[in-house]
């Protein structure tokens, strides 16, 4: 029996909507069959929130964690 996995073709690339098969590998050719479901993919959400989103919106956010550091000023590399 095959297994179905959920993904939307754009020209060359695959963008996954539910789980990705854990057995493929970056490299590795596949046989797929592809079945055009609809004319209006849905919206696929790029997530565009910086990391400090991320924290805001986990449940560690009001447990009093300093999240904010000094700036980094670089450091001297000797060639």
């Amino acid at each position: 029996m095959l297994k179905t996995y959920k993904a939307i073709i754009n020209n060359d690339r695959l963008h996954w909507l539910e789980e990705k098969p854990n057995f493929l590998k970056h490299t590795q050719k596949k046989l797929v069959y592809v079945t055009v479901l609809d004319n209006n993919p849905p919206d696929i959400k790029k997530n565009n929130d910086t990391l400090v989103d991320f924290f805001m919106q986990s449940p560690l956010y009001a447990s009093d964690i300093n999240l904010d550091r000094d700036q980094d000023f670089g450091r001297e590399v000797v060639l």
